[in-house]
């Protein structure tokens, strides 16, 4: 089993345990799992790409997809619609990317793109929603909530 196989199925057995296939993420607690999940999978993305396995790539991309998307309900609840906007614009970024890497003869200049796209999606919601560091852990802003 290669590095990103196993990063990547880490992340699904991760993500699957604590969040759930398609469950939808409603408080807190799931949406940290989910991000720390998400997090662990796009650096999966970030790793395959980096090595040219397209094909591996592909798996940690669609969990992050379908995590990210689950987590939409939690924003919706909290009437944080600009939230859910960003969720639905980093949803379609990761959904770019997928195509991106799904051509047939991959454009490693548009893959690079399409990452730096999703890069920036997930940048613009964490400046305005997240706070905290590495040291202390990462948490939804107590004013969003």
């Amino acid at each position: 089993m290669t590095r990103h196989l196993a990063g990547w199925l880490t992340a699904f057995v991760v993500g699957t345990g604590t969040v759930g296939v398609a469950q939808k993420v409603v408080s807190p607690e799931e949406f940290d799992r989910a991000m720390k999940t998400i997090g662990t999978a796009v650096e999966g993305v970030n790793q395959a790409i980096g090595s040219k396995s397209y094909v591996d790539a592909k798996t940690p991309l669609a969990l992050s997809r379908q995590i990210l998307a689950s987590t939409k309900p939690l924003w919706a609840t909290d009437q944080k619609p600009d939230a859910a906007r960003m969720t639905k614009e980093a949803v379609a970024k990761l959904d770019a990317l997928d195509k991106v890497l799904s051509a047939n003869v991959v454009d490693r200049a548009a893959v690079a793109a399409a990452f730096q796209d999703v890069t920036r999606a997930c940048d613009a919601c964490h400046a305005t929603y997240r706070e905290g560091d590495q040291q202390t852990g990462y948490r939804i802003k107590s004013a969003s909530r």
